[in-house]
């Protein structure tokens, strides 16, 4: 992190504000720019690929599977890449290609092309662009880094149910290749502007510190670039991997991962099989990602003040119960916990990935840890569509993946409640 020469002025200083609202609010649209990628925004595309290429759900879902597998590999390369270049120019070029996979979805004939164009939209869009857009936020906020990542994870569930009912009504107007070409221009035109003229790679090159404070420039600080950081403790990924702590909370995040998406890939499905319509579905989903947008809140708020198992233990809650609601909610009251539930795991994880690691391992090295973490977290959400197809199409239902889920969950939440906070060598 160099800093600028003394005296340069930017955007930055001369801001009224502190910059890292600026960028905040680019990582939110970065954030919501990665939506085509996730499996909420799959699942409403997922009958037209059964029907227009003779596939069965559960061909598909494996499809989907190794495409997010595949395309797992490259976050911990990209992560080091991002350490290295900086969220800026990381962020045009990830913008600009996810927007170009999108279009090309437009073209896809078969289960060859659609394996091509899941391994595109998922790794540049829910693995590289939420991993530019999170760690951005975390290079210029530090004791409120939890809550920025609320904040951030709010402003995202309240956007995801404004996104759903458009994308269904877009889908309703539109063929579903046309929805895709509409899909990448828009991310296009929001993405590539926004990151290339208002972002900013970190607070000390302006003679900042997170959170608004101003860098002391002292004889030590010229001798070792980055030492305004001295109270913040840097890990390596080599030295990150020997902390037992990492490996439980990277299984922590691995099963919301694999359960959210089964659970959200195959909705309409498993709605159906409890004698709900798709609207039904749809309206369900809205209801989470308000829970989602509150739960993201209360993680904020704990993050910053307690240690990271007590938002684990949260976390493997909701999942456990999301799990074990799906098999039996046929009535109103259970479809609402059914949502509260499963928006109590989803708001956690977005927060607690953006701000937990960063937190135990420091800022200087976050994009190769973060990606690294990433990657057990689509390879969950790869895992995770199989199973639930495997389930429908073996077992006649749901429900042995969903309470495997509940069961893990359970285990996880235990260990996490003894398990201790990582002390470097």
């Amino acid at each position: 992190m160099t800093a600028k020469a003394p005296g340069y002025k930017s955007v930055v200083t001369t801001m009224p504000i502190y910059y890292g609202w600026v960028v905040w609010f680019v990582a939110i649209v970065g954030t919501a720019a990665s939506s085509p990628g996730q499996s909420f925004s799959v699942s409403l595309f997922m009958d037209y690929f059964i029907a227009d290429f003779g596939l069965d759900r559960t061909t598909v879902s494996s499809l989907y599977g190794l495409g997010t597998f595949i395309a797992s590999f490259g976050l911990t390369w990209l992560g080091r890449r991002l350490d290295l270049a900086g969220n800026r120019r990381t962020g045009v070029a990830i913008g600009f290609l996810f927007s170009l996979v999108l279009c090309l979805c437009s073209v896809i004939n078969g289960p060859v092309m659609l394996l091509v164009a899941f391994i595109g939209i998922r790794g540049l869009g829910q693995g590289a662009l939420c991993l530019v857009s999170s760690t951005a936020v975390a290079n210029w906020f530090r004791s409120r880094r939890g809550r920025m990542m609320a904040y951030l994870a709010l402003a995202y569930a309240l956007f995801q149910g404004l996104y759903v009912n458009g994308l269904r009504a877009l889908l309703d107007s539109l063929d579903w290749r046309a929805a895709f070409v509409v899909l990448g221009v828009a991310v296009s035109a929001l993405v590539v502007p926004l990151f290339g003229f208002l972002m900013r790679d970190s607070p000390e090159e302006y003679g900042l510190l997170p959170d608004n404070q101003k860098a002391k420039r002292d004889a030590e600080a010229e001798d070792h670039p980055g030492a305004a950081d001295v109270h913040e403790e840097n890990w390596t990924l080599r030295e990150a991997m020997r902390a037992p702590v990492l490996w439980l909370y990277m299984f922590a995040r691995m099963l919301p991962s694999a359960w959210g998406t089964g659970l959200i890939l195959h909705q309409v499905s498993i709605f159906a099989q409890l004698d709900h319509s798709a609207q039904v579905a749809t309206e369900t989903f809205a209801l989470l990602s308000i829970f989602a947008a509150a739960s993201a809140l209360l993680a904020g708020y704990l993050i910053d003040r307690f240690q990271p198992s007590i938002v684990v233990v949260l976390a493997m809650l909701g999942l456990a119960g999301a799990c074990l609601l799906a098999m039996i909610m046929r009535d109103t009251a259970l479809l609402i916990l059914y949502a509260l539930a499963s928006g109590l795991g989803l708001g956690i994880g977005y927060v607690f990935d953006g701000a937990v690691w960063t937190n135990m391992f420091g800022r200087r090295f976050q994009g190769e840890i973060r990606g690294f973490v990433f990657t057990a977290g689509i390879i969950g959400s790869a895992i995770g569509p199989a199973l639930f197809g495997l389930s429908f199409d073996y077992a006649g239902g749901y429900g042995p993946a969903l309470a495997l889920g509940a069961l893990l969950a359970m285990v996880v939440m235990a260990l996490a409640l003894v398990t201790s906070q990582p002390k470097r060598r």
